[in-house]
């Protein structure tokens, strides 16, 4: 191959290469994709802000949560919704959206939804049956949300309530700075947009200064780039809470582990 077709080509890929690298002209706020830094303070109000009229699921614990002369929206539980409509055509539907495992207690009864095979609900049959805890133990990678997990704890002092990740506001200092250097800069800044300002205090509290100017980075990164999905980058999008608050569940049960033995 002469070294003119080899040019040619080079050039080919690079402009094809270039042109894949390249973002969408504009976001879903409207704005320029590509646009500099405004600072880290207005870049986390922003997607707090953009969180906040994207998740109208999370505006109500029950009841409507969105109608409109085609559907309407129920929430019925934390994870559970029913979605009710009528097509043009005039066929009628209503689904169930599940949209993640969950556990409540109500009256001393607990009731809930959770995703398994067929395999594992057979499992469970020859599972510990003598605690609601040894039965689900057969479930394979449940990701239960905090609130699922105290559920399952018999003993009243072994159960937590969905923001029990603020006993770290009382830890010491030690404590504390592990949790910032076990999390990931883009998980942090997750969770800077979720947890509001008691995690925010907590953040700038316990976190070095480069820490802080790299989660600044993760939260402009967030906001020009939030709601686009890469499936190859091991970071989270803006919307993916769930994935980031298990990380910080995990990161707390090893250092509580360690900060217990002391």
């Amino acid at each position: 191959m002469s070294n003119g077709q080899k040019k040619t080509k080079g050039s080919f890929w690079n402009r094809f290469l270039f042109w894949k690298k390249k973002p969408s002209e504009q976001d879903f706020s409207g704005e320029p994709a590509v646009r500099e830094s405004r600072g880290y303070t207005w870049e986390l109000k922003d997607l707090r802000e953009k969180v906040d009229r994207f998740f109208l699921t999370r505006k109500k614990p029950s009841g409507t949560i969105f109608e409109s002369t085609a559907l309407k929206l129920t929430k019925n539980n934390r994870h559970l919704f029913r979605l009710e409509g009528k097509e043009k055509s005039g066929r009628e539907y209503s689904i169930l959206f599940v949209t993640g495992n969950y556990l409540n207690e109500q009256n001393g009864k607990v009731n809930g939804v959770v995703f398994l095979g067929e395999a594992d609900l057979n499992r469970i049959l020859s599972s510990d049956q003598k605690n609601l805890k040894g039965i689900l133990s057969g479930v394979k990678t449940p990701d239960w949300d905090e609130e699922s997990w105290s559920v399952m704890q018999e003993e009243p002092d072994l159960r937590k309530s969905s923001d029990s990740w603020k006993e770290i506001l009382a830890w010491e200092p030690i404590w504390s700075q592990q949790v910032i250097i076990h999390l990931r800069p883009n998980v942090l800044a997750v969770l800077l947009v979720f947890l509001g300002k008691e995690f925010e205090d907590f953040f700038r509290k316990n976190s070095a200064v480069r820490v802080q100017e790299m989660v600044s980075k993760e939260l402009y990164f967030l906001n020009v780039s939030g709601n686009r999905d890469f499936p190859h980058s091991e970071n989270l999008s803006l919307y993916e809470f769930d994935s980031a608050k298990r990380e910080l569940e995990s990161v707390l049960n090893r250092i509580r582990s360690k900060r217990e033995k002391i």
